[in-house]
């Protein structure tokens, strides 16, 4: 089946934000707080404001992803099931590609995951990485010294990284897979209400998705509700997409073409009796206008959703609503106990759901997604995540610094006090030279471990089902 390429762009551009994020994250902060943030002078920067500050909002990004999952896992799967449906099939075809879909999910995420986490732990071992990790990171574990320890390690860390139960944080040699595991719960969800849900009526299931969605983000679980957002965008996109004859059967309406074409006695029965005029587009036009009245409320409402999704995406990393949300206090749910790292994430994923929301529904928002350029992102999106930040762990200090001392003379002193241009200079051209550097090995990763783990996982399923 086709997949929705404007779903690939959006994950391209999400990744890419990432990466570029993680680049300044633990050395420069004011990007990533509010223009309000204190103290004054370290902050009332432009880029600190919406919408520029969306190019720093690395966490708003995680919760992007949770909803382009549920949407992208999930669509394909509810196209099957109604395909089955409407062929009045039952049993098999549709089942057998859910049992497909759950083999491969764990193998499609951690089979990459495994590759890099290897790798990484390679280059901390043969001491080529220039970073300082945290003692409880390392758990002891030095270069060049007991391998055992570090093989003890690596299967310790992946085991953490697969318990998607009982979440145990472990950020190991690249902090950004902490996802991982909760990628891999929503997963779980998606194919559980996807079966659970699949005798439903789609009416039903249209209500059903939303209100469970709501009530997982009112308790704080905010990556089960960005999943089942996802979900319910994918109902709602395949319900939406029947034929034209099908949706004018389903809703009692006669097509154009019929209608025209039709015999008089055809609308002569009570009820379909045209009260002006016998002739048919008559009917048409009514309907025309009342759909134009519909489209104009549904493009009013899409803009709505991009504005304040864009807006909630922007929200920043303060520790505290700040001017500009400080109204989301008064929608904030009891069962998040006012704890900043519970709310930032769920206001943030509902910023998420509505900013796809006004996407899927949109095909000018949906254009600049469907460039050459961005669907090249969308295709290395998984392998950019997995390994921007080991490039910065090996030449991001070095490249950096010898800049600092190219520029300024001096060693770089940790500081933008020094020397504010020099400090800025060294920065942004490093980030300059590390960018298409890191481009370039995700692109390479995704064609020689990301696809080759796709078909291993593949033959991996046909030697277990035949």
């Amino acid at each position: 089946m086709d997949r929705t390429k404007w779903l690939d762009g959006l994950r391209g551009i999400a990744a890419a934000i990432v990466a570029f994020d993680h680049f300044f994250m633990g050395d420069i902060w004011h990007p990533f707080l509010s223009f309000w943030a204190d103290p004054p002078e370290d902050n009332r920067r432009f880029i600190q404001l919406p919408p520029i500050r969306i190019l720093f909002s690395a966490h708003a990004m995680v919760t992007l992803f949770m909803v382009i999952s549920g949407y992208a896992i999930s669509i394909n799967l509810v196209k099957a099931r109604e395909q089955q449906n409407h062929m009045l099939q039952r049993g098999q075809p549709f089942l057998n590609r859910l049992s497909s879909a759950v083999m491969r999910r764990i193998f499609r995420i951690y089979l990459p995951v495994l590759v890099i986490s290897i790798i990484s732990q390679l280059l901390f071992f043969f001491n080529l990485y220039h970073w300082t990790f945290d003692d409880g990171v390392l758990r002891g574990i030095k270069p060049w010294t007991s391998p055992l320890a570090h093989v003890k390690w690596l299967i310790i860390y992946m085991m953490d990284s697969m318990n998607m139960i009982a979440f145990e944080y472990n950020g190991g040699f690249n902090g950004q897979l902490w996802t991982m595991p909760v990628e891999y719960r929503g997963s779980c969800v998606i194919y559980l209400f996807v079966i659970g849900l699949a005798g439903w009526k789609r009416n039903l299931r249209l209500w059903i998705l939303p209100a469970l969605a709501i009530y997982f983000l009112w308790y704080g679980i905010w990556d089960v509700f960005g999943f089942l957002w996802g979900l319910w965008l994918a109902e709602r996109t395949v319900g939406g997409n029947g034929s034209g004859e099908h949706r004018a059967t389903e809703h009692g309406m006669h097509t154009l073409d019929e209608m025209n074409n039709a015999d008089d006695d055809e609308f002569d029965e009570p009820g379909k009796l045209l009260t002006v005029h016998r002739f048919p587009g008559q009917y048409y036009w009514r309907r025309y206008i009342a759909k134009s009245r519909m489209t104009l409320m549904s493009d009013i409402l899409t803009a709505v959703a991009f504005i304040m999704g864009f807006h909630l995406l922007c929200l920043g990393d303060d520790g505290h609503l700040t001017p500009g949300y400080q109204w989301l206090t008064a929608l904030n749910s009891s069962k998040w106990k006012d704890n900043w790292q519970v709310y930032h994430w769920c206001w943030k994923s509902v910023g998420a759901a509505l900013l796809v929301y006004a996407v899927s529904n949109s095909r000018m928002l949906q254009q600049p997604l469907n460039t050459a350029f961005v669907q090249y992102l969308g295709k290395i999106s998984f392998s950019l995540y997995l390994v921007h930040q080991a490039i910065y762990h090996l030449w991001r200090e070095p490249v950096r610094n010898w800049l600092y001392l190219t520029i300024n003379g001096n060693p770089y002193p940790g500081t933008v006090g020094a020397d504010p241009i020099a400090f800025h200079l060294a920065w942004w051209i490093s980030a300059l030279i590390l960018g298409p550097i890191v481009t370039m090995v995700a692109h390479y990763y995704t064609i020689y471990v990301d696809n080759r783990c796709v078909t291993f996982t593949k033959r991996l399923e046909k030697w277990l089902t035949t």
